[in-house]
């Protein structure tokens, strides 16, 4: 289902909205799957299952060193999965109304964030290839010293960047992570799933009145 969560209109108006990149903005999944069974195999770990990867899609590099790699060094993971999203690039499928829709937003004159468990340098990198770089203000990404979603720590960060409170912004995700972290955050929460196939601009209008 796709819409709005306990309506995203706070009393002063949208003036920020704050997207997730994979599901949203990407759909990244059968990509990521790849990745994170070639990255097992080269630590000589057994092979992730479809039912495991389904349940901790979008997680966040941390949880996945902790749930899926257990003992490896975070840098290991980081490098390991840089490495193979470059070779995964073009199974990446990017939602045609992305960047007409951060377009539109911007030009009414809200703000835009891209908040993202993918690790800082590949959501940068990917955001680059998918053409989207340039309709964020912001890019809040996992990065030592901030909580992954569902902790409300990249929320707080891009709202902070973009000088907005939480009760101007709504959070545009797809996944449980997503509503979690906007719920801790005091931000109002819209789901979207790209996979699922709905207008990002018609539900971005739906619950903003631009888009």
């Amino acid at each position: 289902m796709t819409g709005v969560v306990g309506g995203a209109r706070g009393p002063e108006g949208t003036r920020a909205v704050l997207f997730d990149l994979d599901g949203v903005l990407v759909d990244s999944y059968d990509a990521w799957f790849a990745v994170v069974n070639e990255t097992a195999r080269g630590f000589g770990l057994p092979e992730v299952s479809a039912t495991t990867f389904r349940a901790t899609f979008g997680q966040g590099l941390d949880a996945d060193v902790r749930n899926l790699y257990a003992g490896r060094p975070r840098r290991e993971v980081e490098v390991a999965y840089e490495r193979g999203m470059r070779a995964q690039a073009q199974t990446i499928r990017v939602n045609p109304e992305g960047l007409p829709a951060l377009t539109a937003l911007r030009a009414s004159g809200v703000r835009t964030a891209c908040v993202t468990n993918t690790q800082d340098g590949l959501a940068q990198a990917v955001l680059d290839a998918a053409g989207l770089r340039t309709g964020f203000d912001v890019v809040a990404a996992t990065r030592v010293g901030l909580r992954e979603k569902p902790a409300p720590d990249l929320l707080h960060a891009a709202l902070a960047a973009l000088g907005v409170p939480a009760r101007a912004a709504c959070m545009v995700g797809d996944s449980r992570y997503d509503a979690e972290a906007a719920a801790a955050a005091g931000v109002a929460y819209v789901r979207y799933d790209l996979r699922e196939g709905g207008s990002l601009r018609a539900t971005l209008r739906a619950a903003t009145g631009v888009g």
